[in-house]
């Protein structure tokens, strides 16, 4: 028995254990701590710094490049995005926790106990699930890859000798590389990330080869993928507090997933410590987690709508949607700003307010 079992060892269930430190937490993963990169790993360079993970990041830029067809913007972001390795962060913010690991792979739930894949049984007075789309400790059950809702994205990691030079993030919204999603292309050292990702269920070996003959890229020397859950769902059932993609958290339209994951990751760390500390009660963590949860939906619904009509909006509509973010399309060498920073300044785990 312990006080804290958390699933899940990547961002969201390593900020949560950070938050709990001087209790006693479990954290449990089916793979090693930063084994199993599924993303880009792209995220504000000053939240890096606030989990303490400076010593992951690979390339930091503060622009960023987007193509529609013959349009092209280049854009200055308001603060820079770093690229970090997986599993230097991972570690790296691991270490700043009294948790103990065991890896085992859970499987689900019978009653009061967290079953392994080899029979173990957990108990503990707090669950939180950070596992990720399955969502593991669901009561109605994990959910199945096959779930239409999910985001797919893969991605190869090219030597940078096998790579044109590019400055900034680049993102290429073209119809005729992918149709229901887009493709990137992110520096990060001595290599680049190139990947593209679907809002629906498609193959994407035939959109990452149309990618590299693009960009004339070599062969990938790294490849990883899965999918991303973006549509919210409930944070708290069955007496679980679920965080990151567990709950949909993951951001609609950018596929941000690790923001998102730190920013819920560390509220609910900060709700179980008060209920440990005897400020809160179990209930009333629940509730104030919700509303944390709750107080975001708007935003993920405007998000989701763009996903869901980008399937069918025209090169041309997109463009107009671009201008009408980041002002008329440029000259290659011609910079731009940002004509809001809102969409940076949420979701913040540095930032994160007093809870609800």
């Amino acid at each position: 028995m312990t006080e804290v079992l958390i699933v899940g060892a990547s961002f969201a269930g390593l900020t949560a254990a950070r938050e709990l430190r001087g209790r006693d937490v479990l954290i449990v993963d089916r793979s090693p701590i930063g084994a199993h990169q599924t993303s880009a790993c792209a995220l504000p360079l000053r939240l890096v710094q606030w989990l303490g993970a400076e010593e992951s990041v690979l390339n930091a830029e503060s622009r960023m490049r987007v193509e529609i067809g013959d349009a092209h913007w280049n854009v200055r972001l308001p603060e820079e995005f770093a690229v970090i390795d997986y599993e230097a962060c991972c570690l790296a913010i691991a270490r700043q926790t009294d948790a103990r690991f065991e890896q085992i792979r859970v499987v689900g739930r019978d009653g009061v106990f967290v079953l392994g894949s080899a029979g173990e049984r957990l108990e503990a007075d707090w669950l939180i699930d950070a596992s990720g789309w399955r969502r593991v400790l669901d009561p109605a059950g994990p959910t199945r890859g096959s779930q239409p809702s999910l985001v797919i994205g893969t991605e190869d990691h090219v030597p940078t000798a096998a790579a044109p030079h590019a400055d900034g993030f680049a993102f290429y919204l073209e119809k005729q590389l992918l149709k229901s999603g887009y493709g990137w292309s992110f520096p990060a050292g001595d290599h680049v990330r190139a990947g593209v990702g679907s809002f629906i269920k498609e193959p994407l070996q035939p959109p990452m080869k149309r990618l590299r003959q693009r960009d004339t890229l070599g062969a990938g020397r790294e490849h990883h993928g899965g999918a991303i859950a973006c549509n919210p769902r409930d944070p708290v059932a069955g007496g679980v507090l679920f965080i990151g993609d567990a709950a949909g958290q993951a951001l609609p339209v950018t596929l941000e997933g690790i923001r998102p994951a730190v920013y819920f990751g560390a509220g609910a760390g900060r709700l179980v410590m008060r209920t440990l500390a005897d400020d809160l009660t179990p209930a009333q963590a629940q509730a104030r987690y919700a509303a944390l949860h709750q107080q975001h939906l708007s935003g993920y619904a405007r998000l989701n709508r763009i996903q869901r009509w980008y399937r069918w909006l025209p090169e041309f509509a997109l463009k107009r949607l671009a201008t009408k973010a980041l002002g008329r399309p440029h000259a290659d060498g011609h910079e731009i700003g940002f004509r809001s920073t809102r969409y940076l300044d949420v979701l913040r785990a540095e930032h994160l307010p007093a809870l609800p």
